[in-house]
């Protein structure tokens, strides 16, 4: 089968899209499909160039623009800068729009040469999915669109006409495409509230690997890393009154922050908040790691935490850290938000936090800093359980599957 999965997104490297993008390519690509991906965001100035190919995935950049970056955030130049101000601003979102009518031109392209079976929507924006879906049920392919989050997050900002372009690509939705493909269980309820019959779950995905045996835990001090930028679905209140609370219990942890905070109000407020209490003088703030380093660094770790909020937005997306994490064989703790309860059990696969209550959270992990051979268990059963549930290859070939039921129906 030939796919094309086309949307707004860096490829193949950046940000927890582009790996998404990637996985899902790649995965396809492992069960025989041909796969070229169109990316609709202004390429970073010094990245990779349109027309490549990357294990077995050709790719190309359809925004007429670049967009202005001032270095990047890893040694590996995967995440770029971007640069900052009203002109850049206008940039972006231009090259942004106008990357429609060239994303159009080449899905037609590959639509008229017969080198397209199904297209994978990555977009929220009518603006921007609504011609190229369009295009593609005129050809008589399927269409699906996958989802990962929702808008909720952008209700503050209703005065914007990006918010408005959301709201009208969700109401579209059911028009526009032949099947939505979900990353939770609450957002595949939501769109099939709209009116989106075909559905199906499509979580988070990784590509897994025999893996070495991990180091002992607990020499020493219980080392935890968070990952991630200090965003507000993160919980950093929550965090921090962890930590706090494993002081005040005597428990001997410490916590690296990884991430791309650095120069942002949030890392900066952070700090200051580390460096003036002394209940939080374990923290260190690494910043951003390359992949290399990074992955060396999780493997190392004691523990991994992932804090998340208790809020809607956060229960219908799903953190695609935790796949991340659970690669390492490391104890993984977590909050108990969403689909995460789905796949791992607290306890057995993982440890699943209260994410209202900051003490009954420490103490589940201080209970398993104490005993390193629990944590070790954990960890191991954590990456067992995650390449049970979220092997690419295997929701791959179920999106296959789901794309020739389509057709079906669609032929019927």
């Amino acid at each position: 089968m030939n796919v094309v999965i086309v949307g707004g997104f860096w490829f193949p490297t950046g940000t927890a899209s582009a790996a998404r993008v990637r996985n899902l390519a790649q995965g396809l690509v492992e069960c025989g499909a041909s796969v070229h991906v169109i990316a609709m965001v202004p390429q970073p100035r010094g990245g990779a160039r349109a027309g490549r190919e990357q294990d077995g995935v050709t790719f190309e950049y359809a925004a007429p623009l670049q967009a202005a970056s001032d270095g990047w955030r890893d040694a590996e130049r995967t995440v770029p800068r971007l640069r900052q101000g009203p002109l850049e601003t206008a940039r972006w979102f231009a090259g942004l729009y106008a990357s429609t009518p060239r994303a159009c031109r080449s899905l037609r392209a590959r639509l008229d040469a017969g080198l397209c079976d199904l297209v994978v929507v990555y977009e929220r924006s009518f603006l921007r999915m609504a011609p190229i879906a369009r295009l593609a049920r005129a050809r008589g392919v399927p269409v699906v669109l996958d989802v990962v989050e929702a808008s909720e997050h952008l209700r503050r900002r209703r005065a914007s006409p990006l918010y408005w372009d959301f709201v009208a690509g969700a109401r579209a939705t059911p028009r526009l495409f032949d099947g939505v493909s979900a990353i939770t269980t609450g957002l595949e309820a939501l769109y099939r509230s709209r009116g989106c019959a075909q559905t199906l779950v499509v979580p988070s995905l990784e590509r897994w690997t025999g893996a070495a045996s991990p180091p002992a835990l607990g020499q020493g001090t219980f080392r935890l890393t968070y990952v991630g930028a200090l965003q507000e679905r993160d919980a950093p209140e929550m965090l921090f009154a962890v930590v706090k609370a494993l002081h005040r219990l005597g428990a001997p942890v410490s916590l690296d922050l990884v991430g791309h905070y650095d120069g942002t109000g949030r890392g900066e407020a952070a700090r200051a908040r580390c460096a003036a209490d002394p209940e939080l003088a374990s923290v260190r703030f690494l910043g951003s790691q390359g992949d290399a380093a990074l992955a060396a660094h999780l493997a190392a770790s004691d523990g991994l935490l992932l804090t998340r909020r208790a809020a809607r937005a956060e229960e219908l997306a799903f953190p695609t850290r935790l796949v991340e994490y659970l690669r390492h064989g490391r104890p993984v703790f977590v909050s108990d938000v969403g689909d995460v309860a789905r796949y791992l059990v607290s306890g057995r696969d993982a440890v699943l936090l209260d994410a209202h209550d900051p003490v009954r959270a420490a103490a589940s992990v201080a209970a398993v800093a104490e005993r390193p051979d629990r944590g070790a268990s954990i960890g191991l059963a954590g990456r067992a359980a995650g390449a049970r549930a979220f092997d690419r290859r295997v929701h791959a070939a179920r999106l296959l599957e789901f794309a020739a039921r389509l057709r079906t129906r669609r032929a019927a």
